[in-house]
């Protein structure tokens, strides 16, 4: 990985050099077709080859009309392991090219769309520079750690014309579009309360290597790994066992805000769906939180915050262990570990223990059918789905940049008050902090210059 910083100009040329002499697949690009011609195949792109990147592989092999012509990782040898499948899958050497360099990937003049499943750090930089160089992008949750980035994404997307799609996908399975449904169209009564919970760093504790929260030990980085491009903008911090690995990346604070983003984002997007606050977040946020004072991950332990949306319905964010004695207080259901949405009306609540484990006050009311003049919402057919049938039709996605942006605030908002232990104040509109400038700095992060790619 060249570690010169490029100016975006420099960037382009760049990409656009190395791809005219790097040999690629003879495929002609999706979008150089019409509606009606006889080939409709789009060429993505996976930036990380981890669990993530496998997750998407998996779905995009299973699409006769999508064709995956370049991949990159910062461990060359999930990258090329990656490539290799995909070779094997398409029954031709050299159908998958590997790369070292996302800049590279995001400049191929044959990419219609990439998939980003990098670390959370890279999110945001990694679109906006997708964006601006003209691919439709689908990226992984969380969005961003730094909300200044998250305005420079919504412009990116907006004026290049660009498909975009958030990777959290409740909105594309199961019954969650059946509660949001019923939720909207008042068959639990006018909605109240949104009580949300999920995983906290403590979640995975036997997956680390050293417990409770990740070694601090210094040791040599492998030489699979290029660290630094690992790092990206992110401030270089000592290499540890713990820190290049997938909880690393969900919990080490330089890289990530920890689940209250990379979990609470799932059951978060259903509740600002069935509160129709996607163009909004809540105003105020008040609570309490608590972080690790060992190991490397230094992500938030726990919280309990209660939010206030500008319609007077209120949130309240909570982790796993906080909601559980809620739960198996107010509910009946047997306590299971993991996220959680319950919509609370004036007449009943309906939500979700545990992915796909639905109850309601009522359990009746999952049988309820909708009438003629009742409220639908966007129907997707599965996530991945959703988004290739928009990069076809340039249609707005189930979860486009605006929803991303507005749920991320939410785990943004919700973070700092529990560090702070401070009524936060936030201002929608004007996207910021009123009356604490030592809060509102809490929402950008330092970088290292040579990634800046914004």
């Amino acid at each position: 990985m060249k570690k010169k910083h490029l100016s975006r100009r420099e960037f382009m040329q760049r990409g656009l050099a190395v791809s005219a002499v790097i040999a690629v697949p003879t495929i002609i690009p999706g979008s150089a077709f019409g509606a009606d011609a006889p080939s409709k195949r789009v060429n993505v792109a996976l930036i990380g080859c981890g669990n993530i990147g496998n997750y998407h592989k998996n779905w995009l092999t299973q699409m006769e009309d999508v064709r995956i012509v370049a991949v990159c990782d910062a461990y060359k040898s999930r990258r090329v392991a990656m490539a290799e499948a995909l070779n094997t899958h398409y029954g031709a050497a050299g159908t998958t090219k590997v790369y070292d360099d996302f800049r590279q990937v995001i400049a191929l003049p044959d990419v219609d769309a990439v998939f980003i499943g990098a670390h959370d750090n890279w999110h945001t930089p990694m679109s906006i520079a997708a964006a601006r160089s003209g691919k439709d992008i689908y990226c992984q949750k969380p969005l961003t750690l730094d909300l200044g980035q998250a305005k420079l994404l919504r412009s990116a997307v907006s004026e290049n014309k660009r498909v975009f799609q958030f990777g959290t996908q409740y909105r594309s399975e199961s019954s969650y579009p059946k509660m949001v449904e019923l939720v909207r169209n008042g068959y639990i009564g006018e909605l109240k309360r949104i009580d949300v919970w999920c995983r906290n760093v403590q979640n995975d504790t036997k997956q680390y290597h050293v417990a409770p929260y990740g070694s601090t030990e210094e040791v040599p980085v492998p030489e699979d790994l290029d660290f630094n491009v690992w790092q990206g903008p992110s401030p270089m911090v000592p290499y540890t066992v713990d820190r290049c690995t997938p909880w690393g990346g969900y919990h080490c604070p330089e890289t990530s805000l920890g689940f209250v983003a990379g979990c609470a984002i799932h059951p978060l997007g259903i509740a600002q769906w069935g509160n129709r606050t996607d163009h909004t977040s809540p105003i105020r946020y008040e609570g309490t939180g608590s972080v690790p004072s060992e190991g490397i991950f230094r992500t938030l332990e726990r919280w309990d915050i209660q939010c206030d949306y500008e319609n007077g319905v209120k949130l309240h964010m909570m982790d796993m262990m906080t909601a559980k004695p809620l739960v198996k207080k107010y509910y009946t259901q047997k306590w299971q570990d993991g996220d959680g949405v319950v919509f609370h009306g004036t007449e009943g609540w309906i939500g979700d223990f545990k992915f796909g484990t639905f109850y309601s006050s009522n359990q009746a009311l999952w049988k309820q059918e909708l009438k003629p003049g009742d409220e639908r919402v966007y129907e997707s057919k599965g996530h991945v789905r959703n988004f290739i049938d928009c990069v076809k039709s340039r249609k707005e996605t189930v979860c486009p940049v605006e929803m991303a942006i507005r749920c991320d605030t939410i785990a943004h908002m919700v973070n700092i008050a529990a560090r702070t232990k401070r009524v936060i104040n936030w201002d929608p509109k004007a996207e910021t902090i009123t009356g604490d400038d030592e809060a509102q700095a809490m929402t950008t992060r330092p970088y290292r210059e040579e990634w800046k790619i914004w």
